[in-house]
C-alpha cells in the first residue's frame, strides 16, 4: 500500500518499528486524526446538501442523507474513541495491571462497533417512519455531487485505516476500516435512489434506501463487535506466532520435542507464553537448566514475549519404552489419526508396570471419549501395561 506507506514515512518516527508500543500509538494517532477530519469534512457537506434540499422542497429532509450523515458523525466519535483507546492501551504495566494495558484496544473496537449498531438502529427507526408518512425527496445536481465525492473519500479512509492496522495487527483499524468500507456501500446505494430519484421521479424510495442502508450498516456493527470481543473472551494466538516459538525452541538439539505450547495474549503486542520441552532424562540437569536459560533469554529478546519453559525429562535410548510408545501411538492412530500423545514414560512394577502419558483430543472429535480411548488400548494390550492418562485439548486448533 504505497500510499499508507508514505503517510507512516511522514508523520511516524521509526514507523517500521511496529513492535514498539510508542509506534503503534503513533499509527493509531495518526489514523485517529485522519479520520476526524475527513468525517468532518463529509459532515457539513452532506448536511448542507440536506439542508438545501429540504429548503427547495418544503423542508422535506432526505431521511437517507440525514441517516448518512449521522452514521459520519458516529465516525467522528468512533475516531476519539480509538485516539483515546491507543493513548491508555500504550501505558506501562503498574500494580493493579500487571500485564499492561494493551487490552484496552480492544474495548476501544467494541465500543466503535456498538456505535456503529447504534447508529444504525436510529437510522432505521427513522426510515421506518419516513415510509409510513409516505414522504419523498428530489435530489439536486449538488447533492448527487456530494454524494459521489463522499463515496471516494470514505473508500479512501478505508484504504487507509486498513493499511494500518495491517501495519501494526491492529483491530481496532481494522473494524474501523470495516465500517469505511460500509459506508461508502452505504453512500452508494444513496447515491443510486437518487439518480433514480432525480431522472424518474422516485422519490418514494428515499426511506426505504434508509432502511436498507440501517441493515447493512447493522449486519456490519454486529461482525465488529464479535471480532473485538473475541480477543476478550480468550482467543488462541496466531499460528505464525506459535509456530516460530516452537522452531526456535526445535532449534536446539538439546530439545527432543515441544508440546504444551500455551499463547496468552494481553494486547496485539503483549503475549506471554508458556511450553513444555523434551529432554534426555540422563542429561545433567545444571547443564540443560542453563541451556533453556539462553533459550527463554533469546526468545525474549527476538519476539518481545515472556515465555516460562517447563522441562520434561523423558527416557532415550531404551528399547522397551520405544517399543511400548511406538505400539501405543499405532493403536490410537488406528482409532482417530488425529490423536497424540507426549510426556510418555515406564513406570516398572512388581506386578505391572504402568505406562505414563498425555493424549491430546481435538475439539472437533466431540464423539470421541476418554473411555473409548482407554477401552481401546486395554482392549489390545491386555493386562500387560496399566494406563495412567492426562487428557488434554489443543490451545491452537
Amino acid at each position: 500500500m504505497p500510499m499508507v506507506t508514505l503517510l507512516r514515512r511522514l508523520f511516524i518516527k521509526d514507523y517500521q518499528n511496529v513492535g514498539k508500543e510508542k509506534v503503534r500509538l503513533s499509527h493509531g494517532r495518526v489514523a485517529a486524526i485522519f479520520g476526524i477530519i475527513t468525517n468532518a469534512i463529509l459532515v457539513v457537506l452532506k448536511l448542507s446538501a440536506a439542508l438545501i434540499l429540504a429548503a427547495n422542497s418544503g423542508w422535506v429532509f432526505s431521511m437517507a442523507l440525514i441517516g448518512d450523515s449521522i452514521n459520519n458523525i458516529g465516525d467522528i466519535a468512533s475516531s476519539v474513541v480509538t485516539l483515546v483507546g491507543f493513548h491508555l492501551a500504550a501505558k506501562p504495566a503498574d500494580k493493579e495491571h500487571p500485564y499492561g494495558h494493551e487490552r484496552i484496544e480492544y474495548i476501544a473496537a467494541l465500543i466503535v462497533s456498538m456505535i456503529i449498531v447504534a447508529a444504525a438502529i436510529e437510522l432505521m427507526v427513522s426510515s421506518i417512519k419516513g415510509a409510513i408518512q409516505g414522504a419523498s425527496t428530489n435530489y439536486d445536481l449538488f447533492t448527487l455531487i456530494i454524494l459521489g465525492v463522499s463515496i471516494l473519500l470514505k473508500l479512501f479512509q478505508g484504504y487507509v485505516n486498513f493499511g494500518m492496522g495491517k501495519a501494526i495487527s491492529s483491530v481496532a483499524l481494522k473494524a474501523t476500516a470495516i465500517d469505511s468500507l460500509t459506508d461508502s456501500i452505504a453512500t452508494t446505494v444513496v447515491l443510486i435512489c437518487a439518480l433514480l430519484a432525480r431522472f424518474f421521479g422516485w422519490g418514494f424510495l428515499d426511506s426505504y434506501t434508509g432502511i436498507a442502508v440501517a441493515l447493512f450498516i447493522l449486519f456490519s456493527g454486529i461482525s465488529s463487535i464479535k471480532e473485538a470481543s473475541n480477543p476478550l473472551i480468550g482467543e488462541p494466538a496466531s499460528r505464525e506466532f506459535e509456530t516460530q516459538i516452537v522452531r526456535e525452541v526445535r532449534s536446539h538439539p538439546e530439545v527432543l520435542g515441544v508440546h504444551d505450547v500455551l499463547c496468552h495474549a494481553y494486547g496485539p503486542t503483549k503475549y506471554f507464553v508458556s511450553l513444555h520441552a523434551e529432554v534426555d532424562a540422563s542429561s545433567d540437569l545444571m547443564g540443560i537448566h542453563d541451556i533453556i536459560d539462553n533459550i527463554e533469554d533469546d526468545i525474549r529478546s527476538k519476539y518481545g514475549c515472556e515465555i516460562t519453559i517447563h522441562i520434561d525429562p523423558i527416557q532415550v535410548g531404551n528399547p522397551e519404552v520405544d517399543e511400548a510408545k511406538k505400539e501405543v501411538e499405532e493403536v490410537l492412530r488406528k482409532l482417530d489419526p488425529e490423536l497424540s500423545i507426549h510426556d510418555f514414560r515406564m513406570v516398572k512394577g512388581e506386578t505391572h508396570s504402568n505406562l505414563i502419558f498425555d493424549c491430546v483430543i481435538p475439539y472437533q472429535k466431540k464423539q470421541l471419549t476418554e473411555k473409548d480411548i482407554r477401552n481401546c488400548l486395554n482392549a489390545h494390550f491386555g493386562e500387560k501395561y496399566n494406563f495412567v492418562i492426562r487428557f488434554d485439548r489443543p490451545y491452537d486448533e
